[in-house]
């Protein structure tokens, strides 16, 4: 709401008698909800709220006029997809203060589709005209992953197309999975354990596609709530992953095997990569997005990191002390697993 703050600012400074009302609208799915905050100032003269005529409207005055309030909000609020009006029903009502102690009326609606997903409809919005022929209501509008503001003014109608803003929404996801491998500290140590030792371009593609297949899937899971693991186990887990990957280098000198190796733990990574998902509750087609793309980016942002390293192991393999670098490399890695662990598990 900041730009809306701005906006509001700046009109407000060349007009005194400017008229304002906020409103917050999102779109999931079937459901529209609107959130709308009136000045209570401004609707007093409408409702008289002000009954014993102090000055101040309190909080059981506004109540008093609860239903009248949520009445006029919804003949004059309504969302028009493919020509029928959606109906609608209040879902909240409360006295609201914005942060320099202005007291408004919020009320919150909810338009719900019955058939089919809310991507195109017609919002319309006249409040208040009646009492200030200028009035505005500047609005934020969530929707197909994107943000924007609109200004509903002179019964002006504003349009949504949740099915444009796809592409950015995918945009989104995607880079949301490059920052979460490439800040995910541990997920890069698991990677530069499991490239450490080389091997042939044809290896090393078979160990990361066999930790992409398994994450996945886990992710898909998780994701969708079908299997769900306490955040901790699986973060401990994960740190188990890292020091079992330098251990095998330290002792081991085969590894034809080790893209089942990282099969198994990839699924355990899966979850970990789930939590940033789960963290914004999606459903849906969205879900579906989100998924897809989260994926695609950490699989960008995994394809990166390896590409990285792969010249720095190439060089080192021509070294006479490349098994030393090797086994200090893995020692340190299996340092920061331990460390993990031990900070998971005992929850410090």
């Amino acid at each position: 709401m900041r730009l809306l703050l701005f906006i509001a600012a700046s009109l407000t400074a060349g007009a005194h008698t400017i008229s304002l009302s906020y409103a917050e609208i999102g779109v999931q799915q079937r459901a529209l909800r609107w959130a709308i905050r009136l000045s209570i100032p401004e609707i007093d003269p409408l409702f008289g709220l002000d009954r014993d005529h102090d000055g101040v409207v309190d909080s059981r005055e506004l109540m008093a006029a609860r239903a009248a309030i949520e009445r006029y909000v919804t003949d004059r609020v309504a969302v028009i997809q493919e020509g029928r009006a959606l109906p609608a029903s209040v879902a909240g009502f409360r006295p609201w203060v914005d942060s320099e102690k202005h007291p408004f009326a919020e009320v919150d609606l909810e338009f719900i589709s019955p058939d089919r997903d809310i991507e195109r409809a017609t919002l319309q919005c006249d409040l208040l005209r009646e009492v200030n022929a200028a009035h505005k209501t500047l609005a934020r509008v969530d929707a197909g992953g994107r943000s924007r503001e609109v200004v509903f003014e002179n019964g002006r109608a504003v349009q949504i197309d949740a099915q444009r803003n796809w592409l950015a929404s995918c945009g989104q996801f995607v880079r949301m999975g490059i920052l979460h491998i490439f800040t995910g500290y541990d997920h890069v140590a698991f990677l530069l354990g499991v490239v450490l030792i080389g091997g042939s371009l044809r290896t090393i593609v078979k160990v990361v596609t066999s930790f992409t297949l398994a994450h996945s899937i886990t992710l898909a899971l998780a994701a969708l709530h079908v299997v769900t693991l306490p955040p901790r186990l699986v973060e401990s887990g994960i740190a188990l992953s890292i020091m079992y990957i330098a251990l095998e280098n330290l002792f081991f000198k085969q590894f034809d095997r080790r893209w089942i190796v990282t099969f198994f733990f990839g699924l355990i990574h899966g979850f970990g990569f789930a939590s940033a998902l789960q963290e914004v509750h999606l459903s849906g087609k969205l879900l579906a997005t989100a998924l897809f793309s989260f994926n695609l980016g950490v699989e960008i942002g995994q394809l990166c990191i390896v590409a990285a390293l792969l010249p720095a192991l190439v060089y080192m393999a021509r070294l006479q002390f490349s098994q030393a670098l090797v086994k200090a490399s893995s020692l340190l890695i299996f340092l920061l697993g331990s460390f993990w662990f031990w900070q998971r598990i005992s929850g410090v």
